[in-house]
């Protein structure tokens, strides 16, 4: 994990997850109807999100959540956010580490890793992610697409959010960017979440007899820098990621849709 400051960012907030369970105040579990908090295991130096048919609620599908609270280090207005992740194969059991904002007025939201478990490109195998980023009140979407990189395996996907600016990276390498004035300039926050489809789900499908019993996302560490404007970027731009098994697409949606994502 990393532990000190870089060229244009200043280490703000950290977490390895070493105690047995999450560092209050730091960090809430989400609860509802697709989320439990005894979905949510901290063990063995590792954060767990697990969905499964949970018999406290009558076998459905339950799965695990967790935002960081503004006031700790972890919320700001830009941003650059580490989350080091692998994620169990499971149809219809989605993975999402997004930015989301801290006082809930949604959108603006910034998904840098989006596993829809079964939409879109893959069939639950995570071999595929995708980047959203949500903006103004008609909810249009600006969504990039990574292929072919094995997300059962252990990655750090990223985000580095400057004015007008999203960098999207893996394992510290760009694979893909936007620029614009939608940018949002409001406090956010990190969240981590699986969730399992529904019939009233208009994103990811529902989990079926293929899914496993249960899905977990794991979390190793998590790192946020705060911008540091007064220096340079420790990106360098040339360090794109060039590889023959990663294709990145890029979509503009003008229509509005809906997702349930509750912090």
């Amino acid at each position: 994990m990393p532990t000190t400051n870089l060229t244009g960012w200043t280490l703000a907030f950290s977490d390895d997850f070493l105690g047995s369970s999450l560092s209050y105040p730091s960090w809430f579990k989400y609860g509802g109807t697709l989320w439990d908090g005894s979905h949510v295991i901290v063990a063995a130096g590792l954060l767990e999100l697990q969905s499964y048919q949970d018999p406290n609620f009558n076998n459905t599908w339950k799965s695990g959540g967790v935002s960081t609270i503004q006031g700790y280090g972890s919320n700001s207005t830009y941003g650059k956010y580490l989350a080091r992740q692998r994620v169990d194969p499971g149809y219809g059991i989605s993975a999402i580490a997004l930015l989301w904002p801290s006082d809930n007025s949604w959108p603006p939201e910034i998904d840098f890793y989006e596993d829809g478990g079964g939409s879109v490109f893959d069939n639950g195998v995570r071999d595929s992610t995708s980047a959203t980023f949500h903006f103004n009140s008609y909810n249009n979407q600006t969504t990039q697409y990574l292929r072919n990189v094995n997300f059962t395996q252990w990655h750090t996907m990223g985000v580095e959010w400057t004015p007008g600016k999203l960098v999207y990276t893996i394992d510290d390498q760009i694979w893909g960017t936007v620029q614009s004035n939608d940018v949002p300039n409001i406090s956010m926050g990190l969240a981590l979440q699986t969730q399992a489809g529904t019939a009233s789900s208009n994103w990811n499908p529902i989990p079926n007899n293929s899914t496993p019993s249960m899905v977990t996302m794991q979390i190793d560490w998590v790192v946020i820098y705060a911008w540091n404007p007064q220096q340079t970027s420790s990106v360098n731009f040339g360090d794109t990621v060039h590889r023959n098994n990663a294709i990145i697409l890029y979509f503009i949606f003008l229509v509005a849709t809906h997702r349930t994502k509750v912090v």
